[in-house]
């Protein structure tokens, strides 16, 4: 095969993060005060400019004809710590009646009505013969949950204050404006994508948890023959595991020079200089009320921009800052507005065809993708090299780690669509370009509330974090769900310490549904 990639790049930091699409967080990135323009795009003979939003370009309709524009998330909304969406998106491919009694009998909710629909719910599964999607249901798909905004804030995007680390991250280093999820999906099938090259068949989420497994050998696995990796993460998902290790069983599984332990582990090695070659970082799971640092809706942002400006500090200032490169992506686009259309033609990994016989050709919503590193000019916008070829999606990350390793791509059962996928080494200098002294300021402290409590949920947020501080992540969102009150999730929290290998065994054998 050819020469391994990247070998001025020793050390490799990679960060998925939660439920928010390119437009939602950086669609202004590129518009007044900031530079109206990159300083560098790759290709070369790509776009000059940033495929984001511009002011009055974009809307979304109602029932009844009306548009509601795509705009900025209002001051008064920023200025008093709300949550933006006020609720959780639908993520799931379809969302039928049998999975929501809210959904129109006959109709689909879900990603490919937000894709597809307009002021009305699609009512089949689109095919190719459909064309690309028109980008026009999101506000459809969204409005029946009320609201205290009448749905619009399905429509409101953070400006580069809002959400200034992120942004500002974008700003000193390279984004790609051309970065689609694999499926067009929720959490599952897309970290699947991103470890395993295929959801195997999964086109949604098995269960309102998101517990379940998938039984195959992950990029982490093929890695560990060359390269020293460890896994770090910020919370418990179930069984004393994390969500990946947990999801993901065969990663317990690779040998090599390896490290699964808290995230603490993380920021003790980026200071004293000892990172494995391959860090894989969790963030903190939000759960329902319960925010966490993942930029999940309904939370609010502020601690995911807290942690990401600390991963970002603690690679910035360690050691081995002039050898490493940190990737910071999400795994799909929760629901949030995006105005590209996806594109047909993704290759199916294995052939198979999910329940809704969806065959896995459609990419799904584009989401951000930063590249952090000495050896990135700033300011860069970056896209797929070959436009003939399938854009970027999360197997890019698979075939570029492999091809990092000197692991030949065509050797290893990563799926079929990761040896087509494009890579993108092209985006880096062969020395050192940037010094990242970019001096970003923490993100202003907000509400640790929605807006408006879940209907299910009118205890503070702050209240219930304090509950279930310490309960796995899969327990806790069980409990949320089951229970209305503060009261009954305090007896539960209860019942959960005196056997939690028996409420366990409950969630996952489907005896503690809500």
């Amino acid at each position: 095969m050819a020469d391994p990639i990247l070998p001025q790049i020793k050390n490799i930091v990679f960060l998925m993060l939660e439920n928010r699409s390119l437009d939602n967080l950086l669609g202004w990135l590129y518009q007044p005060p900031n530079p109206t323009a990159p300083d560098n795009v790759f290709p070369a003979g790509s776009p000059k400019l940033f495929e984001g939003l511009k002011p009055g370009a974009h809307s979304l309709p109602y029932s009844d004809g009306s548009l509601v524009e795509v705009t900025k998330v209002p001051d008064d909304v920023w200025s008093g710590g709300y949550a933006v969406p006020t609720r959780d998106p639908y993520e799931a491919l379809r969302v039928s009646p049998q999975d929501d009694p809210r959904a129109p009998k006959g109709t689909w909710k879900g990603v490919m009505n937000q894709l597809f629909g307009d002021a009305k719910t699609i009512d089949r599964l689109p095919t190719p013969e459909d064309g690309a999607p028109a980008m026009l249901g999101f506000l459809q798909d969204y409005y029946y949950w009320d609201e205290s905004y009448s749905g619009k804030d399905i429509a409101w995007t953070f400006t580069p204050a809002q959400a200034s680390v992120i942004n500002g991250l974008a700003l000193q280093y390279a984004v790609s404006d051309q970065w689609f999820c694999s499926v067009p999906s929720e959490t599952n099938p897309n970290r699947a994508y991103s470890l395993l090259g295929t959801s195997m068949g999964r086109e949604s989420n098995a269960n309102i948890h998101a517990q379940e497994q998938f039984e195959r050998q992950t990029i982490i696995n093929f890695l560990a023959e060359k390269k020293s990796w460890g896994l770090y993460y910020s919370s418990t998902w179930i069984d004393g595991k994390s969500y990946t290790e947990y999801t993901f069983p065969y990663i317990s599984q690779a040998g090599g020079e390896r490290e699964i332990g808290d995230i603490s582990l993380f920021f003790r090695h980026a200071r004293r200089g000892r990172l494995p070659a391959f860090t894989y970082l969790e963030p903190g799971w939000t759960s329902l009320s319960v925010t966490g640092n993942d930029y999940h809706p309904n939370s609010i942002i502020q601690p995911g921009e807290q942690f990401i400006l600390d991963v970002y500090n603690a690679v910035r200032n360690g050691p081995q800052w002039n050898e490493t490169l940190l990737i910071i992506t999400f795994d799909e686009h929760g629901g949030a507005y995006d105005h590209v259309a996806p594109l047909w033609g993704a290759k199916s990994p294995d052939g198979l065809d999910g329940p809704n016989l969806f065959k896995f050709d459609l990419f799904g919503v584009r989401v951000p993708t930063i590249l952090v590193s000495p050896f990135v000019q700033p300011r860069t916008v970056f896209r797929a090299p070959d436009p003939t070829k399938p854009p970027f999606d999360h197997t890019s990350f698979l075939k570029t780690l492999l091809r990092w390793a000197d692991i030949a791509p065509e050797s290893v059962d990563l799926g079929q669509r990761m040896p087509l996928a494009q890579t993108f080494e092209g985006v880096f200098a062969d020395h050192p370009v940037n010094p990242g002294t970019l001096n970003l300021a923490p993100p202003r402290r907000m509400l640790a509330t929605p807006h408006k409590a879940s209907a299910a949920h009118p205890a503070a947020a702050e209240a219930l974090s304090a509950v279930v501080r310490g309960i796995p992540v899969v327990a806790t969102r069980a409990i949320l769900l089951k229970n209305p009150t503060l009261a009954g999730v305090q007896a539960e929290v209860a019942r959960y310490r005196t056997d939690p290998a028996k409420f366990e065994a409950d969630i996952k054998a489907g005896r503690y549904d809500p």
